[in-house]
């Protein structure tokens, strides 16, 4: 062998030793010279075990001589399409063959084999053709449109998609630039061109930006989301082409510019509005005030700013108001309302009508308040002014009021020397009136004392029937005065409840002689108990005119009356049924009624059969 023959042979040993490409290098004789590590695995051999073996044990050419023969000469190499191979465990392999051979004077002919699995690259094709049509898909499906801009030609070439979008059916280069270029909206046209003119000259590699193109009728405006960049550049450096994609963002500019337009909304009436508003963080900070609050509370935005709502808060409400907060933290309840006072910066005493809703992230978790401040401190002076008012006037006539009766009573009794029948007449109308006028005085103060929640109230347990038939003995009076009959309807003896018996009876009284004003004449008035598991229901029904539906929400409200004219006739101040649900309710109790059309009215009240942990 020559030295040069000896130094390639040396050259295609170290390559094939260093190469991760399947080789052999096959001798004079047939045999597996060497065989790199990829190669003996390709062929399923243990690493090493391939070499010295017969090239026929692998491959479908049997001698040197029919290997030599794929090779014309004068070429010393040659590409062998479709050789066969076959595996250690008899599995047939299609391979491609680059084959290279060499003279050894003293051995005679070397050939150096470089082999490629096919059905690998075909399978790697076949995965290559799948993932670029699922990239196509993608494309498709996410509505993007591709563009191609040769700066040399300065064409442009587009996509079918891009050509939809934009309703151009021309594939011209020249038309599809001039139709694109004269519908770019003004504001956008100098930005964008400008743009695309840095990326041409080199000064910049990708360039992204969003624009308006008018629709191809004429009556909106369409926004692109768009994004270019350098894909070629000639030897000298200088771009030659350059690539885009380009996306509809219309509708989430609608959205964006909806919602921009709903925060400017709410900013300027945060910041215009008469009521006093806040943003609150959780911790209680103010993280923005309007101006109307600062007026309201006499401080700057900045000092409001560096506070929190406890400190102007009236120690006396703070306590139920961060209680309420915590409520609406835990989502127990959606927003709450209260009356609370705060102290201004000159230390006067601010009543306010707070409201305070909540506002969440996007995780659903507490992020701040919105609260509205309503100034209702002449309304609480002009209600104290009422309060004592009527408190003043009702306890001025109750004194000389009692004494007036007592001496009607006593004019009443008197038999020596008697009266004339026409002065017994005026007795008679004097003491109606006053007593009608005693109980005006009694009711106001009740009233009085119930919103002000100052009545106090001496509860322990009673049996419900014995209650009952005490007040349906005490207002026999009215259902004689009326023509109705009380019914006590089967009452439970064993039903008791925790009650103020002096209230219930005020609770009863009420019922009863409302039931007997609106009965029809000789009907009978039922009232029942009922025990349940945690309190005691009773019950009063009488048949009569139902109560019209416009007057069914208004029924427990103070001074309101279905019919002033015919109510009058029958007596009454409008202020029974008001304290009767101050009452109930302040008892722990519920009140409500169920109406018919027949003329069937039923009054229920509910009272609890144990003290609650608040009492």
């Amino acid at each position: 062998m020559s030295s040069q023959d000896r130094m390639a042979v040396a050259r295609s040993l170290h390559a094939v030793k260093c190469t991760e490409i399947h080789q052999m290098i096959i001798a004079p004789n047939g045999q597996i010279l060497q065989s790199n590590q990829p190669n003996d695995i390709l062929f399923g051999y243990d690493i090493g075990h391939l070499a010295g073996r017969r090239m026929s044990d692998v491959l479908s050419i049997k001698t040197v001589a029919e290997l030599n023969g794929y090779i014309a000469a004068p070429s010393v190499c040659t590409i062998i399409e479709g050789l066969t191979g076959t595996t250690a465990t008899g599995d047939t392999l299609l391979l491609r063959a680059h084959v290279t051979a060499w003279t050894d004077a003293d051995n005679g002919i070397y050939h150096a084999l470089l082999l490629s699995d096919i059905d690998e690259e075909r399978d790697a094709e076949r995965v290559s053709r799948v993932e670029l049509e699922r990239a196509n898909n993608a494309i498709k499906g996410a509505r993007i449109a591709i563009w191609d801009f040769n700066c040399v030609t300065n064409t442009v070439a587009v996509c079918d998609l891009w050509r939809e979008i934009l309703e151009i059916c021309s594939y011209d280069s020249a038309v599809i630039q001039e139709a694109w270029r004269a519908r770019l909206h003004p504001d956008d046209e100098i930005r964008l061109m400008e743009g695309l003119q840095r990326v041409r000259e080199g000064k910049c590699h990708r360039y992204e930006d969003e624009y308006r193109l008018r629709s191809k009728d004429d009556t909106h405006w369409i926004w692109f989301q768009s994004d270019l960049a350098i894909v070629e550049r000639d030897h000298d450096g200088t771009v030659t082409r350059i690539s885009g994609a380009m996306s509809d963002i219309t509708d989430r500019k609608m959205t964006e510019e909806a919602l921009r337009r709903s925060v400017e909304r709410f900013r300027s009436s945060f910041e215009s509005s008469a009521v006093g508003m806040a943003l609150v963080g959780i911790d209680g900070r103010f993280l923005q005030v309007n101006s109307a609050l600062c007026t309201l509370l006499g401080y700057s935005d900045a000092a409001l700013l560096e506070m929190d709502f406890q400190s102007i808060s009236h120690p006396d409400d703070l306590e139920h108001d961060l209680a309420q907060l915590d409520l609406l933290k835990s989502r127990k309840i959606g927003s709450y309302q209260m009356e609370k006072r705060y102290v201004r910066t000159d230390g006067a005493i601010m009543w306010g009508l707070l409201s305070v809703g909540l506002v969440t992230d996007d995780e659903g978790r507490p992020d701040h308040f919105v609260s509205q401040f309503v100034d209702v401190t002449e309304q609480h002076r002009l209600n104290q002014l009422k309060s004592d008012f009527v408190s003043t006037i009702s306890h001025e006539l109750r004194t000389p009021l009692t004494s007036i009766l007592g001496s009607l009573m006593l004019l009443s009794s008197m038999d020596d020397p008697p009266f004339s029948e026409q002065a017994q007449r005026l007795l008679y109308i004097a003491q109606q009136n006053g007593n009608r006028l005693h109980v005006l005085i009694n009711d106001l103060l009740d009233f009085e004392k119930f919103s002000a929640g100052k009545m106090r109230f001496e509860r322990s347990r009673h049996r419900i029937a014995d209650l009952l038939e005490d007040a349906v003995l005490a207002n026999m009076a009215s259902s004689e005065k009326y023509g109705v009959t009380f019914n006590l309807v089967s009452p439970d003896f064993k039903a008791s409840c925790l009650v103020d018996a002096e209230r219930f009876q005020q609770v009863m009284t009420n019922l009863l002689s409302n039931a007997a004003k609106f009965s029809r004449a000789g009907s009978v008035i039922d009232v029942g108990v009922e025990e349940r598991e945690t309190n005691s229901r009773i019950t009063v029904v009488n048949q009569g005119e139902p109560i019209p539906e416009s007057f069914r929400d208004e029924i427990f409200e103070p001074f309101i009356q279905v019919d002033p004219t015919s109510t009058r006739a029958r007596g009454g101040t409008g202020l029974g049924l008001a304290i009767t649900k101050q009452i109930v309710e302040q008892a722990g109790g519920k009140i409500g009624f169920d109406s018919t059309q027949d003329g069937r009215t039923t009054f229920w009240f509910s009272l609890p059969c144990a003290l609650s942990t608040d009492d």
